[in-house]
C-alpha cells in the first residue's frame, strides 16, 4: 500500500473533535443549587413578586446573568490550549464598567443626602458574604462540569471558574436581597464575585495543576 493511500484509510471517517466546554446543565444545576441555598438559608424576600413586576430587581439579575456568560466565555477559552483569552477578559471588565456608570448616573440624579443610602443601603456588610456562601452550593457543580476542559493556566483558569460560581451564585442571592440600587449593586455584589474569584484563583493554583 502506497503512503498516500495509507493516510487516507486511516483518516476515513473521522470527525471533527467538538471543542470542549461546561455543558449548560452543569450551569443551570449550579443555579438550581445556589436557590436551594437561599431557600434553606436565608429564605426569599418577602416583597419577591412586587419585585419582580419592577424593572431594578431585572437589571441587577441582568448584571449578574451577563458577568456569569462572560465569566464562563473566559472559562471556556482559557480551558483550551493555545487559545487567547484577552478579548474574554476584556468582556468581563467591559460588564463591571457598565455597571459602574449605571452607578455614577444614579448618584448624579440623586441627591447628595441620599448618597450613602444609595451606595450601602442596609444590608452591605453581609452582601458579599452571602454571595460567597451562596456559591459554595454551585461551586462543586461547576468545577465538575469544567473537567472536560484542559486548562494550561491554572491560576487564570480558577479565577474564572471562581467568578463564574460567584456569579451565579450573587444572581440566586437576588431572590432574597432586597437592595437595588445601582452603586449598591456595582460595589457590594461586584466585591462578592470578585473574591469569589480570588479563592477559585487560589484553588485552582493546586486543582487544576496537570
Amino acid at each position: 500500500m502506497k503512503t498516500d493511500d495509507l493516510i487516507g484509510a486511516l483518516a476515513a471517517g473521522l470527525e471533527p473533535v467538538r471543542p470542549a466546554r461546561i455543558h449548560p446543565l452543569w450551569i443551570v444545576a449550579g443555579f438550581a443549587a445556589s436557590v436551594v441555598g437561599v431557600l434553606l438559608m436565608l429564605g426569599l424576600r418577602p416583597d419577591l413578586a412586587s419585585a419582580m413586576a419592577g424593572p431594578t430587581f431585572w437589571l441587577k439579575a441582568l448584571y449578574t446573568s451577563a458577568m456569569a456568560g462572560a465569566a464562563l466565555v473566559l472559562v471556556t477559552r482559557l480551558g483550551r490550549p493555545g487559545v487567547g483569552a484577552r478579548s474574554a477578559l476584556y468582556g468581563v471588565l467591559g460588564i463591571v464598567g457598565l455597571a459602574i456608570v449605571f452607578a455614577g448616573v444614579e448618584l448624579a440624579v440623586t441627591p447628595t443626602t441620599d448618597w450613602t443610602r444609595s451606595w450601602l443601603g442596609l444590608t452591605w456588610t453581609l452582601c458579599a458574604r452571602n454571595i460567597l456562601l451562596m456559591s459554595v452550593f454551585a461551586a462543586p457543580l461547576i468545577w465538575l462540569g469544567a473537567r472536560p476542559l484542559a486548562p494550561t493556566r491554572p491560576v487564570a483558569s480558577g479565577a474564572a471558574l471562581g467568578l463564574l460560581t460567584g456569579a451565579i451564585a450573587a444572581t440566586a442571592y437576588g431572590l432574597h436581597c432586597p437592595e437595588a440600587t445601582a452603586p449598591f449593586v456595582a460595589t457590594w455584589y461586584t466585591m462578592g464575585m470578585a473574591v469569589a474569584a480570588g479563592i477559585g484563583a487560589v484553588i485552582g493554583r493546586f486543582a487544576l495543576r496537570w
